[in-house]
């Protein structure tokens, strides 16, 4: 859930001139209020940007006069929102382009979702700079450390990141079933020489605990019991772990290699323990996550349009356009 009580204006000092100053908080004002939603009143306006009342109805004349944002009177009912443009309202808050720290796009649904986040941004008229990143805890200190403003994760490691230290500290939207990992697309490697029958065994599984998302499959589909041992590996060396016999088994996420796993003799079987298949539905989602006190990303998140984003993921995935971030 949004919280529309963040104040956008708060706390912010800009180098300006008091005219610049007011349109530029105003914009950001205006960017985080749904259409139909009543403004401030004039006099606390003032309060706020500590300015005359002129100097606030110059602001509000700018905001039209650009077509940022259009707003109309019912006399003592108040002045209202009836119109907006977000990417106009962006550049005159002065807020810059975007950056989203992203998971790497070595995957269908990954670079399809780079796309679909690229073209949206575009629709909205916003700058989107993309920083990717292995990881779901990179991305996160991206935020944590303001290198980025948003972050896509799957959705179980975003919930593992509001549990680490607090739900009220996050904002998120859901980017969809699946957009994060495709149906069918984790699966198991194992090394050549074993071809999944039921006489396989199994001691040693890779596993990179530095992955949330990686460190709760691998223990799902293989609890620790018997004469099984993890062995920690980064997740992209993984499949050379296997190849070299250096690991038994690995789950993995079908991604482009330089090598097909068929020429390295590694073979693959779907995810087997349904404890695995409920934990690789939970994370299916992709989650778009930034930081609450950011009210003007807050206000992006929620006027992203899945749908197009979805759309744009799904004709990535099966081919039908070309990638261009």
């Amino acid at each position: 859930m949004f919280d529309e009580r963040v104040n956008p204006l708060s706390g912010l000092e800009l180098s300006a001139s008091s005219n610049q100053r007011a349109t530029q908080l105003l914009a950001r004002d205006v960017l985080c209020r749904d259409l139909g939603e009543r403004l401030p009143t004039l006099l606390q306006y003032q309060e706020q940007l500590e300015v005359g009342s002129g100097t606030v109805q110059k602001a509000l004349r700018i905001l039209e006069g650009a077509g940022a944002a259009s707003f109309i009177s019912h006399g003592h009912q108040g002045t209202f929102v009836c119109g907006r443009h977000l990417g106009r309202l962006w550049a005159i808050a002065g807020l810059g382009a975007v950056t989203a720290a992203m998971p790497l796009p070595d995957s269908p649904e990954g670079s399809g979702l780079a796309a679909g986040l690229r073209k949206e941004f575009d629709r909205l008229g916003i700058p989107l700079q993309m920083r990717f990143m292995h990881g779901s805890g990179q991305r996160v200190g991206a935020l944590e450390g303001d290198r980025a403003d948003l972050a896509v994760l799957s959705a179980g490691a975003a919930a593992s990141a509001r549990q680490g230290s607090g739900a009220d500290d996050w904002i998120e939207r859901d980017l969809g079933a699946h957009s994060y990992y495709g149906q069918g697309s984790l699966v198991v490697l194992m090394r050549p020489g074993l071809d999944g029958g039921d006489g396989e065994v199994i001691s040693t599984v890779g596993i990179d605990r530095e992955s949330y998302d990686h460190a709760r499959l691998t223990l799902a589909e293989f609890p620790g019991s018997g004469p099984l041992r993890y062995e920690e590996h980064p997740y992209p060396q993984l499949p050379a772990a296997v190849a070299g016999r250096e690991i038994d088994a690995a789950v993995w996420h079908r991604t482009a290699l330089p090598v097909p796993l068929e020429l390295l003799g590694v073979t693959w079987r779907p995810l087997e323990r349904p404890e695995a298949v409920e934990v690789s539905e939970a994370l299916s989602r992709a989650v778009a996550l930034a930081v609450h006190s950011r009210a003007e990303v807050a206000a992006l998140l929620r006027h992203l349009d899945v749908g197009r984003i979805q759309d744009v993921q799904g004709r990535v995935v099966r081919g039908e356009i070309p990638l261009v971030f």
